[in-house]
């Protein structure tokens, strides 16, 4: 008679790892593969067996592959990948990640004509506007010594 524990139940699922060992779930739902020094958890599925027996890749399947065996997504490569994308790069970022709606209350209108010069609306022309506004130089400075 065996010593030790009795085996766990295992059931074989239609995934198979990178190795093409069968992916088994246990009682528990846990899953495992049977490598040659034991069993292996945690694995990735790599390759599904379809009801006809052939093997396939995930890729060129639609199997629905359950989380815990669910290989990580691999990132697809563009095919213009050495082309610039001006629509995400600069200004177009700021248009993805903004909210649709400005929330709060509205910003104050900033009145200084300081950072609005160019707008003609903002500020009054002068009514002697090209006229010589006061004594300029040594003129001024003549006439105040006169004064004394």
């Amino acid at each position: 008679m065996a010593r030790g524990r009795p085996a766990v139940p295992k059931a074989p699922t239609k995934f198979m790892n990178k190795k093409h060992r069968v992916i088994m779930m246990t009682a528990e739902g846990k899953y495992l593969v049977k490598t040659d020094k034991g069993t292996a958890y945690n694995p990735k599925a790599a390759y599904v067996k379809s009801p006809g027996g052939t093997v396939r890749t995930l890729a060129n399947s639609s199997a629905r592959v359950p989380t815990a065996i669910r290989p990580k997504a691999v990132r697809k490569v563009r095919s213009n990948r050495r082309v610039a994308r001006p629509h995400v790069q600069g200004m177009g970022m700021v248009r993805l990640f903004r909210t649709p709606k400005p929330l709060g209350r509205p910003r104050k209108v900033r009145m200084s004509p300081m950072w609005n010069l160019p707008n003609p609306g903002m500020r009054k022309v002068r009514k002697n506007k090209g006229a010589k506004r006061g004594p300029r130089g040594l003129a001024l400075l003549a006439r105040t010594i006169a004064k004394l």
